[in-house]
């Protein structure tokens, strides 16, 4: 059993983009910009946004935070990523989840231009991953995940993946990038009738469900990869405990994320890889 370090492996990651945006600054006249969209003031998503302002401008590049409150109405938000939208020198954005409750989340999330669009949250991009299409910007989660394997050089191809979990963020592009990989892919979610029977055949089992230590050993297959993208409150202490029953299930397998530690820190290293992307494909463009 070896376990994929998320922690390690972002800071390989954040020095590759470091260095990238170094070496290309001059030529192309400007650093990379981000801009990122926060509606209201829940602790949590402010904490967050906060993380990825510093870690954004420790690697070198420019944006902004637009604080919206609260009380922001739905056209209001538009208004501002429509702003975003037009605004030439930001390069992408991204907004901020959960927004309250009374905000339209659906509408306000297609309003974003596909282009800057770095966390692939769009339906233009989602449906980009699912035809391979190589413009399509991968949701932060998914595409951290994929770095993450690609760095312990995990080979995918002809694998049998079981991906539990359907949500735009994380479930569906996570199918769709697995696809890509030329896995052999089966979409699951907490109805589906036999989970474990399905997961048990699953080289590859990815968890998105919520649930802590949901997945347990009569889950996996002997040496199964397994990745767990849950962060769930622990019924005891602070630590958060991930979707999989880890101390129970990591010996069985190859290679297991843990929680904290595995996907979290690779999420925003895979928004910053996205956003340098679009930052080089928009400059050369021009």
């Amino acid at each position: 059993m070896q376990i994929l370090d998320g922690k390690n492996t972002a800071q390989k990651i954040n020095d590759s983009i470091r260095e990238q945006i170094l070496k290309d600054l001059e030529s192309l006249g400007r650093p990379p910009r981000i801009d990122m969209i926060l509606v209201g003031d829940e602790y949590g998503s402010a904490k967050y946004v906060s993380m990825k302002e510093k870690r954004a401008s420790e690697l070198g590049f420019d944006g902004v935070v637009h604080r919206l409150e609260k009380s922001s109405k739905t056209k209001d938000v538009k208004n501002k990523v429509q702003e975003l939208n037009l605004f030439n020198a930001v390069d992408g954005f991204m907004i901020q989840l959960p927004m309250p409750d009374h905000i339209d989340e659906v509408s306000v999330l297609e309003q974003i231009d596909p282009r800057k669009d770095v966390d692939g949250l769009t339906s233009v991009n989602l449906g980009k991953l699912f035809q391979k299409d190589p413009s399509a910007i991968a949701s932060a989660t998914p595409k951290g995940i994929m770095l993450l394997m690609e760095n312990y050089g995990i080979e995918l191809e002809g694998l049998n993946a079981v991906v539990v979990g359907r949500s735009k963020i994380v479930g569906l592009p996570m199918a769709a990038l697995l696809n890509e990989a030329n896995c052999t892919v089966t979409i699951a979610h907490s109805r589906t009738r036999d989970l474990k029977s399905i997961c048990k055949r699953a080289d590859i089992l990815v968890s998105a469900v919520g649930m802590p230590n949901f997945i347990t050993t009569d889950f996996i297959k002997p040496g199964a990869i397994v990745i767990d993208v849950g962060i769930n409150k622990a019924t005891e202490g602070n630590i958060p405990v991930g979707d999989v029953d880890y101390l129970k299930v990591a010996p069985m397998t190859s290679y297991i994320t843990p929680v904290p530690g595995g996907v979290g820190p690779m999420t925003i290293s895979a928004l910053m890889w996205n956003t340098l992307h679009v930052w080089k494909s928009r400059s050369y463009e021009k």
